[in-house]
């Protein structure tokens, strides 16, 4: 990645010492924010500290080597990074069209899927962590089971966790990228 800086520290004593400083400036952050006299001093002080490199924006661990990420605009710790790598690699390869997408969270939103057009009066019928409705919609479109678990893995991912969390979370994700 261009201008990707990775800053590792392997030295134990450096290590300690580079987490104590953070851990001291993590407790003036606190102190000047609980001092700040508006709402914006202080949301300003917030963001100006969860984007620096004391801290990993995705994970909040504060212990971790650093990366930072230009195109993200943020520091990130190393696994953290390999995750986001792991994943926007898995969706470049993913082995499904904008129209697959767009026809599948339209079933499964539908009839024969967890029924969302009718929750008012019935309630949704979300097959759980298991996903059996989308399994099944996706088997009856003919997509492999391979592409299947890929495609799952990356809804998981982007927050679909169940049928329905698919639709609330992970869709929105799939169709604006």
């Amino acid at each position: 990645m261009k201008n990707e800086r990775a800053i590792i520290i392997k030295n134990p004593r450096f290590i300690k010492i580079r987490n104590e400083l953070r851990a001291l400036l993590k407790l003036w952050v606190w102190d000047e924010i609980n001092s700040a006299e508006t709402q914006k001093e202080k949301s300003k002080l917030d963001l100006m500290e969860s984007l620096s490199i004391c801290c990993c924006l995705h994970c909040g661990n504060r212990n971790k080597d650093m990366i930072y990420r230009p195109d993200m605009k943020q520091w990130l710790c190393v696994e953290c990074n390999s995750e986001f790598v792991y994943f926007a690699k898995l969706r470049k390869e993913l082995q499904m069209d904008v129209g697959t997408l767009s026809q599948f969270f339209h079933r499964l939103e539908g009839e024969e899927g967890v029924g969302l057009e009718k929750l008012p009066r019935s309630g949704s019928k979300c097959g759980g962590s298991s996903y059996p409705l989308s399994k099944e919609i996706l088997s009856q479109m003919g997509v492999k089971p391979v592409v299947q678990k890929q495609f799952l893995e990356l809804c998981q991912h982007y927050g679909g966790y169940c049928d329905c969390e698919i639709l609330f979370n992970a869709a929105p994700r799939f169709i604006n990228e």
